[in-house]
């Protein structure tokens, strides 16, 4: 769905707290988002998402969850459109069902600390370790499951994201031993994960 800044649900608080930012950029994105047509507006929420992310409004549902191997900024309210359905469906299929109670999330920035590059998803738990905690840093309660925003939306990738992520709660690596898990779980699900067939 198409908004404007006026309307928008995720980042409309967001844009209100900011008319009046000290930072004369943040100010100008701003303005430039109230004056956006629907089209334009949704070609700059992905800036405004990120500026969001490192400055939230009072009361925002945006968390950033810092481990000593990953870095993670989302919106813990946000909807998740299809992958919850995908999730009880590979639960179903792949897992028989034991999968633990976990959380799926659509993440602004995922960054590893360990290894270069920009994940577009990350299994995380409750006791992965934290060494030096940072102020307002939290513990997950339950396993979560962390897919890139720019991922929302554009199945079947999201969905294979899903299920690589998932994968990862029964092998940690990516070694031989993922590898097989993957082919069991395509072939688990007809491999319509890769090909769009749900």
């Amino acid at each position: 769905m198409l908004y404007t800044a006026e309307h928008d649900p995720e980042l409309g608080n967001w844009l209100r707290d900011n008319v009046h930012n000290k930072a004369p950029f943040i100010r100008a994105l701003v303005e430039a988002a109230n004056l956006a047509a629907p089209g334009e507006y949704t070609a700059i929420q992905p800036a405004l998402r990120k500026f969001r992310a490192a400055d939230p409004e009072p009361d925002s549902p945006i968390r950033t969850l810092v481990t000593d191997a990953y870095k993670v900024v989302f919106n813990e309210r946000k909807e998740l459109d299809n992958l919850e359905a995908a999730f009880t469906r590979f639960n179903a299929s792949v897992f028989d069902n034991t999968f633990p109670e976990t959380r799926i999330c659509y993440a602004t920035s995922i960054v590893s600390q360990q290894e270069p590059g920009c994940p577009i998803g990350l299994f995380a738990k409750p006791d992965d370790p934290v060494k030096c905690r940072i102020l307002g840093q939290f513990s997950l309660d339950v396993p979560h499951i962390f897919i890139s925003e720019k991922l929302r939306g554009v199945a079947p990738v999201d969905q294979w994201v899903l299920l690589h992520e998932m994968i990862h709660w029964k092998v940690p690596n990516h070694g031989p031993e993922f590898i097989a898990h993957v082919k069991q779980a395509l072939d688990a699900t007809e491999w319509s994960t890769l090909i769009g067939g749900f």
